[in-house]
């Protein structure tokens, strides 16, 4: 139980985390260059995404935990879907190095997830 706790304090922290950060500076620098509709509606599809696939996770565990046992198929699915939107994000940063700074975080934090999250669906498993 105590890996499901991290994974969803995790990605509660992720997914509120994307939406705020992202609304308060991508959005608004996005608008202030001028970018087509179009680049502004790619970027939030894309950035809700991951959020809601964060939010997803944190929900479905809350519900396993304190409500009803669940199965470790969509679980499993989940922890597949953060393992590739993690790996969308190192193209990201091989396709734009500049962008480091601002993405160290995720890239320590997302691993964090993956491996409590799949400790805990282990545990589910074979516990």
């Amino acid at each position: 139980m105590s890996p499901f706790i991290v994974t969803i304090a995790t990605c509660l922290i992720l997914g509120i985390g994307h939406v705020g950060w992202g609304n308060a500076h991508t959005v608004k620098e996005l608008k202030a260059s001028n970018a087509a509709p179009v680049i502004i509606a790619s970027y939030h599809a894309c950035w809700y995404h991951i959020s809601i696939i964060f939010l997803t996770t944190a929900s479905y565990l809350i519900w396993h935990i304190w409500v009803s046992p669940v199965s470790v198929e969509p679980l499993l699915l989940l922890w597949g879907l953060i393992g590739a939107c993690y790996l969308t994000y190192w193209g990201a940063l091989l396709a734009y190095p500049q962008l480091w700074p601002i993405a160290w975080g995720q890239m320590v934090i997302i691993p964090v997830l993956l491996i409590s999250f799949g400790y805990g669906i282990y545990m589910e498993i074979y516990a």
